[in-house]
């Protein structure tokens, strides 16, 4: 006669309980990004059994939980059936991506790289500026013609005047942490809450902007691309600086008003303007702007560096592992704030 209580007492029952507390083996989650983003990162491969990279014109979007990558062509991984859920931008500006709706009102989380380019970036805005302090413009295009000490604009010692920083994030702290070291008064301004800094006088809110102007010699835009900081540089805003103020925008070409700029340097009112981003950018090169003499433009390249593939290869790695493990992520952008 079967006995189904000896049954239960026997391996059947082991057998049973085993495969029971056996864990399921979960899915790998896939990261696509460029081949060239996977180099070295095999390591972590090994470190979570549930991770694998996925790269090469062959991916299916589908596929793709975590991207890597900038923001042209990203809208071919925003499929309706696809299982995106995270995007590592390399650049700490986003409004590229936020342009597209279909990712900014989703759920999907998108992080950038704010805070790792700030130190190359303060030394090109304190190279800008000193570019015209110290007449280096004018000394260097001289240059071929030998010895002649003519200056085209005053040279000026940085002690004691006052730095304007505008946007005091991971850029704008360590611009302000360079101006301070030149013995300047720092000054800022950042809609979030800034604790006390030891290299910042005051910061206010962006509202008080107008209040802060006319006490600035020298003015640095550090703030990200929004709407609400789109054309926040223009003519009202030049004719509350200083006479002889200098303007040094290292952010994006679209805060400052072009056209607003070059009539404040024509007349005197902005002494002279370093320029890493431009409006529009590339800026033709018929522009009033190449030719004068209290400009300089650098094409973009602030963020160049010999330590930055370095730190967005750390930011790269850290985020990965927290995507692998669930847990937050590092520098994640309010896609309705833009930044």
């Amino acid at each position: 006669m079967f006995d189904l209580r000896a049954l239960l007492r026997g391996p059947l029952l082991l057998g049973v309980l085993v495969i029971l507390l056996i864990p399921a083996r979960a899915a790998a989650q896939a990261i696509c990004m460029p081949p060239a983003a996977a180099a070295g990162l095999a390591d972590l491969l090994e470190e979570h059994s549930g991770l694998r990279f996925l790269s090469g014109d062959d991916v299916d979007p589908r596929e793709c939980e975590g991207l890597i990558a900038s923001y042209r062509g990203i809208e071919d991984y925003l499929v309706d059936d696809g299982k995106l859920r995270w995007i590592q931008s390399g650049s700490a500006g986003v409004e590229g991506f936020l342009r597209i709706p279909e990712l900014r009102d989703s759920d999907i989380v998108l992080t950038n790289a704010k805070i790792i380019q700030g130190p190359e970036i303060a030394d090109h805005a304190l190279g800008l500026l000193l570019n015209f302090t110290r007449n280096l413009k004018a000394f260097n295009a001289r240059m071929p013609e030998g010895w002649d000490n003519t200056r085209e604009l005053p040279m000026i010692e940085l002690e004691g005047k006052t730095a304007l920083v505008i946007g005091l994030g991971g850029i704008g702290t360590q611009i302000a942490q360079r101006a301070a070291a030149f013995g300047m008064t720092v000054i800022a301004t950042d809609p979030k809450d800034i604790p006390m800094h030891r290299d910042v006088a005051y910061v206010g809110k962006p509202d008080e902007l107008d209040d802060l102007l006319p006490r600035a010699d020298v003015v640095f835009s550090a703030v990200p691309h929004t709407p609400a900081t789109e054309g926040m540089i223009g003519a009202r805003e030049f004719g509350l600086m200083k006479e002889g103020v200098y303007l040094i925008n290292i952010s994006r070409g679209k805060i400052v008003e072009t056209d607003a700029l070059v009539a404040a340097l024509r007349s005197g009112k902005v002494r002279a303007a370093g320029l890493d981003v431009t409006d529009p950018e590339p800026l033709p090169t018929d522009h009033a702007l190449w030719t004068m003499p209290n400009v300089t433009i650098t094409p973009h390249v602030a963020t160049v560096s010999d330590r930055i593939g370095e730190r967005r290869r750390q930011l790269l790695r850290d985020n990965i592992a927290r995507f692998a493990t669930g847990r937050p992520l590092r520098n994640v952008v309010d896609k309705q704030v833009r930044y």
